[in-house]
């Protein structure tokens, strides 16, 4: 009788509880239980944040990338930190062309000493892995968004 039970609540928690939707920043919708899945989304800017965790990640998701990549070098202790990051995801909600990479000061020394990071944040904007542009510190709405056009701009050019 257990077993009829856990049998006719498995499809219910399945759909209700995936494991792998959630991972992916996704849940899926309650009546999925009928076998087809749909998942809904959370935010939409998920997929644009890239954390960077070491060398190796930098280069696949930063110098290796398709996309232009702004990278935000903070750290967790850092209150303009705090501002500048979520005002970037923001401002990047509406563009599928750029994205944005964070990268923890303090877990990752070897990338603060190849690109000679000194304060934070500091913001490196990467095209065709090369530094185009940078900031340094907390910036006003209007920076960011001049060098997310800029970014832009020279990506429709390009195609």
């Amino acid at each position: 009788m257990l077993k009829i039970a856990a049998e006719g609540i498995a499809p219910r928690l399945a759909a209700c509880c995936s494991i792998g939707a959630k991972s992916s920043g996704q849940r899926m919708a309650p009546q999925a239980a009928n076998g087809t899945q749909k998942y809904l989304s959370q935010s939409q800017h998920l997929h644009k944040k890239l954390v960077i965790k070491d060398h190796y990640e930098f280069d696949q998701k930063v110098i290796n990338s398709d996309n232009p990549v702004i990278v935000n070098f903070h750290a967790e202790w850092c209150d303009p930190c705090k501002i500048l990051t979520p005002k970037m995801l923001e401002l990047l909600e509406n563009s599928n062309e750029i994205d944005l990479a964070v990268i923890d000061v303090e877990t990752n020394l070897e990338l603060v000493e190849t690109f000679e990071v000194k304060a934070v944040p500091a913001v490196l904007a990467f095209r065709n892995g090369v530094v185009v542009d940078k900031f340094i510190g907390l910036v006003d709405a209007n920076s960011i968004e001049t060098l997310i056009d800029k970014l832009k701009r020279k990506q429709q050019q390009k195609q």
